[in-house]
């Protein structure tokens, strides 16, 4: 067998074997995918360390020539992220090995939504990619309202529905493009694109694909989806913690992609750059103005998602890597609080921060773990949160760029101090809190990786994307008494502003856009994309880019 056949495997095997194996006993059936879970976990490291040492690696689908075959690429973009989504999943369905939930109908699910998702972050088929994606939207949906529960329901459909729309953008960028290049192959493309003598012959189908991954990568005016997902009232924790930990990178990871298919034509960083900055800004006010703890890190999900996106497009080397690293680390931190929020939420029967105490005290390792995803988050020194937000800073020059990362990190902080009243006091009522050693060792795993994310993260970055960049500057006392103020600053802000208006963060609160409203915004973000294209699209140089997305 070559060794190109791990591209298969990695995509194929949770979904075969979920299948194959779905009529044996409950227990069995569990046994059977976590074993499935720990082989394409060890494939996807195997795959890590092959591409590190001897580059691209890719696979033509059924023997056919390329640019007809459908084909499967892991490169040094992709073959991190699938190493994080194989072990993810390996974790988070090891957190709930004893959920109630958790029989053999949601296990296939999360085994096919699993497969889907690996599938997205390895083809170069942007056909494919479609496909993909919307097997995942069809996935996502069934296992929000799973529960059954009505808003669960309803948060689902609207899902789905504003997914739908915006991927018949995609779908019809798609056409075009197609019309234009002949090929749906993304290396190919980029070929063709490169030759062509107008950029302007292509603003339209960029424009219509890259409103359809803005809302995948949940992009402000077109995030709204994604609270109602990610914090639906009785989505599973395990549902919760895939999405904002793995889901919702698909977005930022095609961003990439396809910015870099099209980057010798045009070139929209600078209108992605100011949209992340905007995009994290609205995420954490909004967060600061929920009271259900799912919805504060939902809100949060929108928030780093911007930060993510301003990394990316601020034009540095070491930006650049700093987004990418912090991808990682956000399905990190992000995944262990919504884990633990779920089991916070089902031992107190309690949604709101204002109504759990005590956290520490009741269940010490989903606290610790609460802890090290709040220390991660808020960019904490010695957490893996501070060496990507010190790379992404590194971008940002002048004082102005100095002043946005202040105010992001000023948000973010405010929001869990917030939230961390749940830690300490006393809990209100009396809790009988069943012990689950997988669940306390799975959060104390993820919470000792935000630990060593940070301490190691120069070597870190190296080891996952290969740029040596050193991170000693996140440990200066510049940096540390930089965070004490910001830390300092959030908490008299929080005793003195945010408790006391809470009227005004009611109504903010009570207040969701309607189905038709964002639709309207979709429409609007396509013809502000497109003006913004016409006027000042020109010839980009993918520069450091280009070093990671090497052909094979």
């Amino acid at each position: 067998m070559p060794l190109s056949s791990i591209l298969y495997l990695i995509v194929l095997l949770p979904v075969t074997l979920a299948a194959a194996g779905y009529f044996l006993p409950q227990k069995r059936y569990h046994v059977l995918m976590g074993l499935t879970n720990l082989t394409v976990s060890m494939l996807a490291i195997m795959l890590f360390y092959v591409v590190r040492g001897a580059g691209p690696l890719e696979h033509l689908m059924a023997g056919w020539p390329e640019g007809i075959a459908i084909r499967l690429v892991a490169d040094s973009l992709s073959a991190p992220l699938v190493m994080l989504g194989a072990l993810f999943c390996t974790g988070t369905l090891l957190f709930s090995t004893r959920a109630d939930y958790l029989d053999k109908t949601f296990i296939f699910l999360f085994m096919s939504l699993e497969s889907a998702l690996l599938g997205i972050f390895l083809s170069a088929d942007l056909f494919n990619i479609y496909v993909l994606i919307e097997l995942s939207m069809l996935i996502i949906a069934i296992l929000i309202m799973y529960k059954q529960d009505k808003q669960s329901v309803y948060d689902a459909m609207l899902y789905l529905m504003m997914n739908f729309i915006a991927m018949a953008f995609m779908l019809l960028g798609l056409g075009f493009i197609y019309r234009i290049t002949g090929v749906l192959d993304l290396d190919m493309m980029q070929e063709r694109i490169a030759m062509l003598e107008s950029p302007r012959a292509v603003m339209l189908p960029f424009a219509m694909i890259m409103t359809a991954i803005a809302l995948k990568a949940a992009m402000f005016p077109l995030f709204s989806w994604l609270p109602r997902a990610h914090g639906a009232p009785s989505a599973p924790a395990i549902v919760s913690a895939v999405l904002s930990g793995v889901q919702v990178k698909t977005g930022v990871y095609l961003l990439i992609r396809v910015s870099h298919v099209f980057a010798s034509q045009l070139d929209a960083s600078t209108f992605f750059l100011v949209l992340g900055f905007i995009t994290s800004v609205i995420g954490f006010l909004l967060a600061i103005c929920q009271k259900d703890i799912k919805l504060i890190l939902a809100y949060h999900t929108v928030s780093q998602m911007g930060l993510i996106v301003m990394g990316i497009n601020l034009g540095t080397e070491t930006a650049f890597y700093g987004g990418l690293y912090h991808i990682i680390n956000h399905a990190l931190f992000k995944g262990l609080l919504f884990l633990t929020a779920g089991t916070i939420i089902e031992s107190y029967h309690r949604r709101s921060y204002a109504e759990i105490r005590g956290v520490m005290r009741t269940m010490p390792a989903i606290g610790i773990g609460t802890l090290a995803g709040m220390l991660g988050i808020t960019g904490a020194p010695f957490f893996n949160g501070s060496i990507s937000k010190y790379f992404i800073s590194d971008g940002l020059q002048g004082d102005w760029g100095g002043m946005a990362m202040f105010i992001i990190n000023l948000g973010t902080t405010l929001s869990f101090v917030k939230y961390s009243v749940v830690l300490f006091g006393k809990p209100a009522i009396k809790l009988s809190v069943p012990r689950d050693p997988w669940v306390a060792c799975v959060s104390l795993i993820f919470g000792a990786a935000c630990l060593l994310g940070g301490l190691f993260g120069g070597p870190a970055v190296q080891w996952l994307f290969g740029p040596s960049l050193r991170a000693a500057g996140a440990l200066s006392l510049q940096k540390l008494a930089g965070f004490g103020v910001t830390l300092g600053i959030a908490v008299l802000a929080y005793l003195y502003i945010v408790s006391r208006i809470g009227t005004v963060l009611t109504r903010v609160r009570t207040n969701r856009f309607t189905f038709n409203q964002l639709t309207v915004m979709l429409t609007i973000f396509f013809m502000i994309l497109l003006a913004f294209l016409w006027l000042y699209g020109s010839d980009a140089d993918p520069v450091f880019i280009d070093a990671i997305l090497p052909r094979p």
